[in-house]
């Protein structure tokens, strides 16, 4: 497909965001979303197949940003999928609603008269960290939005650990952290029924599956960046502390998400398609839409185990 190239810079010094200077693009538009990052892409059409060129800038491009987001994508359930499995093997989740009539597509839905409590995921995190493989990233696309509010912010967990000091990233470099979904589960059950989140009533997960240890400092796999990777919502403790001993240090390196110089937004708008890098990015749902519906779908991208 023919696509109209963007210029990113015609000056001599080379724009940064993430850290690192933006690579060149032929084949698609790029608008970096913030210093930090994510970037708007043009002159993609998700409807069709892409070809290996304007494939190979798009993966670029997702290495470098982490979130992409492509407006006007007005496309069926198998068409959200084949885009995804460019990044690799759809998975299912074990927690996440499901969209009817699939176990391969989850939804993020609020219905107008629904409180923000029905949604998980409002506080700075990444999904499913429990797991063996967590996931790589996520696929997900607007089919109705409200009329004001709803974004979707993410921070860069690369930019958070250069941020930190010698002596602390030597304190973590070597710590893994015990992730479990039990024990958010449980203490959803726990709650008024108006307000526990909403959740996949049954999956085919075994228990072993459901908790497991994964280190504090990641490496990406093509990059080789290093990025902190501590998700405090499904954090148990560290492996071979006690929870007494990790739950202040936990809580404050999750913290770090919310730096805004660290930050991106997103704005939904109808048939906006956006995929994030679930790895190196933390997330969270701004739910500023009072009395509104927001109905999102979503696809979920297997990654590796973390190291």
């Amino acid at each position: 497909m023919s696509v109209a190239a963007k210029p990113v810079s015609d000056t001599a010094h080379r724009p940064v965001v993430g850290g690192l200077e933006i690579p060149d693009f032929h084949r698609i538009g790029v608008e970096p979303l913030s210093g930090a990052a994510g970037a708007e892409i043009t002159g993609v059409d998700l409807r069709e197949p892409l070809d290996d060129e304007t494939l190979d800038e798009v993966r670029l491009a997702f290495d470098h940003f982490l979130v992409l987001v492509f407006r006007d994508q007005d496309l069926t359930i198998e068409q959200h999928k084949r885009f995804s499995t460019y990044f690799g093997p759809i998975t299912e989740l074990p927690q996440a609603p499901l969209h009817p009539g699939y176990t391969d597509v989850q939804e993020v839905r609020r219905e107008a008269d629904e409180p923000a409590t029905v949604i998980v995921g409002q506080r700075f995190h990444s999904d499913s960290p429990f797991l063996p493989r967590p996931p790589l990233g996520i696929v997900m696309r607007a089919l109705e939005v409200p009329r004001y509010g709803g974004d979707t912010a993410f921070s860069n967990m690369h930019l958070v650990y250069d941020g930190l000091s010698d002596g602390l990233k030597e304190t973590v470099k070597d710590l893994k952290i015990v992730y479990s979904l039990k024990a958010v589960m449980d203490r959803n059950a726990l709650k008024a029924k108006k307000d526990q989140f909403r959740a996949r009533e049954e999956h085919g997960f075994k228990s072993e599956e459901l908790e497991n240890a994964h280190p504090v400092v990641r490496t990406h796999p093509r990059t080789g960046r290093k990025a902190l990777y501590c998700v405090a919502g499904y954090a148990r403790h560290f492996e071979g502390w006690t929870e007494e001993e990790s739950q202040p240090l936990i809580q404050y390196l999750s913290h770090l998400a919310y730096h805004p110089a660290y930050q991106c937004r997103v704005h939904w708008k109808k048939d906006t398609l956006i995929i994030w890098d679930n790895r190196f990015l933390q997330h969270a749902g701004v739910h500023d839409y009072s009395g509104e519906r927001r109905h999102l779908i979503r696809t979920t991208i297997l990654g590796e185990r973390p190291a």
